[in-house]
């Protein structure tokens, strides 16, 4: 935690600062998320318009289990990446990323952002693997992911439904944590070669 906070400065040159989300900013995530257009809240597992289940998901800070960064701009938060992961069970070594942006400020690079400070945090836990969940025409959030090394693991055809009642495939990424780690010292060692 001490890490935080820090700025970024975009390409068009605005100042934005990260930090992990604390108790007292529970009333501006509720601002974040009910500002959000029906068109990106079709796409979270909540409903945001009950304040309460923003609360319940987001008012009991418990970083081992629930890893909120947000990003700021000037006084309003402007996006909120968080990496959940299983406190118990067979699933308790992956971990799963999830970006909302605020329409603004979409493409750019705030996902990118956001990954990345999840990812590097990733690599201070146990997790052995994340993986993100986004629907097939979410190709700016595919895009980022795959940037970052995410793979396409399983396409589940008409599995989740869009705002206008359609069915739409949901495409899992992931990222394995030991894999890259096992890369970057083979690189770091000389042993990587390219064929």
């Amino acid at each position: 935690m001490d890490k935080y906070p820090k700025e970024v400065t975009l390409k068009s040159g605005e100042t934005l600062t990260l930090r992990l989300l604390q108790e007292e900013d529970m009333e501006l995530l509720v601002s974040f998320f009910q500002a959000l257009p029906v068109e990106d809240r079709m796409y979270l597992r909540i409903d945001v318009m009950k304040r309460e289940n923003i609360f319940k998901r987001f008012g009991t800070l418990n970083y081992d289990q629930i890893y909120p960064v947000i990003i700021f701009h000037k006084d309003e938060i402007i996006a909120i990446g968080t990496l959940f992961r299983a406190e118990f069970g067979w699933m308790r070594n992956l971990g799963e990323i999830r970006i909302v942006v605020a329409r603004p400020f979409q493409r750019k690079g705030l996902c990118t952002i956001l990954t990345r400070e999840l990812f590097f945090h990733a690599l201070t836990t146990d997790l052995y693997k994340i993986q993100a969940e986004l629907m097939e025409d979410q190709h700016s959030a595919i895009g980022c992911f795959e940037r970052l090394g995410f793979k396409r693991e399983a396409v589940l055809r008409k599995h989740v439904t869009d705002i206008k009642g359609n069915r739409c495939n949901l495409i899992i990424m992931s990222l394995d944590i030991q894999e890259m780690w096992f890369l970057m010292e083979d690189f770091m060692r000389g042993q990587f070669y390219v064929t």
